[in-house]
């Protein structure tokens, strides 16, 4: 292993890839040791001095430290874009949060952030719709969009799939979706799915005069089936798929980019399983990186946490992720590890919040997140004690008083959904 990868006096050129690492030595090693053995592992060199690293070769693409900060347990490294195949995340991947995070001199490794260079935002299209791509799809310009999932996760078959989901759009859900784990179960296939639950969102748009969404699971086992199903759904006159974003892989979600972009489908990218990863402070990778590849790829959507709801997430950490979702600059912040971007012009994606929520947290996300977001409810209208369709009206409900400025208290006096709502999980 060189020793000359530590250049606190080095300045970052304008395409170079900079990447923020959280690192913690294993016992008896320094931090000056671990932070030159991670720059060499996730670049050019090995555990040893090997004889083919020319001195020339390893000049031009050696990576450099310019920041260390022992206290903080954080360093910068800053990579030769000639290290990477500018237009492909699993190759990225596999250098700066590859081999890095099993190495032995190390008990902990956490990839926070990445900075992308210019060269590598130009071979990447973004979103092909984004945020203002949905508002101008589902014909909502001025306020957060309503949309649910259809519960149970599994066990309804495709005909009562369909009817859960008709009585959302008609309650007044903009969006419903498939759950994470619903794919093409006996059950519950795929196909008919997609055309009973179309057909009545067809149905559904004309007794409401809005327009309605289904976004159905293409998550498959084989790109070759996720593109055929996107396909089948392209051909009954959808307009969205969903996938399961870290389940399916990064070569998957690339594939479906470029195939959606032909097909003129908007993607709903889930981030199950995302904590296998994200969730240690300590060790793995970002979800900030995670939301970061879904734009710089091109999804259209991603679930960002809720702040109020049941998942994982502090409120600075889900902004975090709303900012790098939406702002075509972001700015760094050392205190949340976040380095500065510029996204070059690539479409803002929509961020959703979902999971745990029920009506009555409206006016928090309203306060939270404003008028850019789409608001996700599960149980929080098909547990409603009048049924699904009085749930999602509860929803519009709530949303409707939240921007005019009215407690859901004095809107639920004539607003029976709401107010059934409100005895249901207000907190006492």
């Amino acid at each position: 292993m060189r020793r000359d990868y530590i250049d606190i006096g080095y300045s970052p050129k304008e395409t170079d890839l900079v990447c923020e690492f959280h690192i913690e030595p294993t016992a008896g090693v320094n931090f000056e040791e671990a932070a030159t053995h991670l720059a060499g592992e996730s670049s050019i060199d090995s555990w040893t001095e090997i004889a083919t690293l020319s001195p020339e070769l390893a000049e031009k693409l050696k990576p450099h430290v310019f920041y260390a900060d022992e206290g903080a347990q954080t360093i910068r490294v800053a990579y030769s874009e000639e290290l990477f195949e500018l237009g492909s995340v699993p190759q990225v991947l596999s250098a700066v949060a590859g081999n890095i995070l099993s190495m032995k001199i190390v008990d902990n490794v956490r990839l926070q952030d990445i900075a992308f260079p210019k060269s590598m935002i130009n071979e990447f299209k973004g979103p092909n719709f984004g945020l203002p791509g949905i508002r101008k799809l589902v014909g909502v310009q001025d306020r957060p969009l309503i949309g649910t999932i259809v519960k149970p996760k599994v066990g309804l078959n495709s005909e009562k799939h369909a009817e859960v989901a008709y009585n959302s759009f008609v309650g007044g859900c903009d969006l419903v979706k498939d759950d994470e784990n619903l794919s093409d179960q006996k059950f519950n296939s795929f196909e008919k799915r997609a055309e009973l639950t179309l057909k009545l969102a067809e149905k559904a748009e004309s007794e409401t005069g809005e327009k309605k969404m289904y976004l159905c699971n293409v998550t498959a086992p084989t790109c070759r089936e996720m593109i055929r199903r996107m396909n089948f759904l392209k051909d009954l006159g959808a307009s969205y798929v969903m996938v399961d974003i870290v389940p399916a892989g990064w070569t998957a979600i690339q594939t479906l980019r470029e195939e959606a972009e032909d097909a003129g489908l908007a993607l709903h990218a889930h981030r199950c399983m995302h904590s296998a990863y994200t969730r240690n402070p300590r060790h793995g990778i970002s979800m900030l990186v995670v939301a970061k590849l879904c734009r710089l790829i091109g999804l259209d959507q991603l679930h960002i946490g809720t702040v109020v709801g049941k998942m994982h997430g502090e409120k600075h950490e889900v902004l975090n992720l709303r900012d790098q979702c939406v702002l075509d600059k972001v700015p760094a912040d050392e205190s949340q590890h976040i380095l500065a971007q510029d996204w070059g012009g690539l479409k803002p994606m929509f961020p959703v919040a979902s999971g745990g929520l029920a009506p009555t947290m409206i006016p928090d996300l309203y306060s939270i997140f404003g008028k850019d977001v789409i608001m996700q409810f599960g149980g929080g209208i098909h547990a409603h004690p009048m049924g699904t369709v009085a749930g999602a009206t509860a929803c519009r409900q709530a949303l409707e008083a939240s921007l005019e400025g009215i407690s859901l208290q004095d809107y639920a006096k004539n607003h029976k959904e709401l107010e059934t709502a409100l005895g249901k999980w207000l907190k006492k």
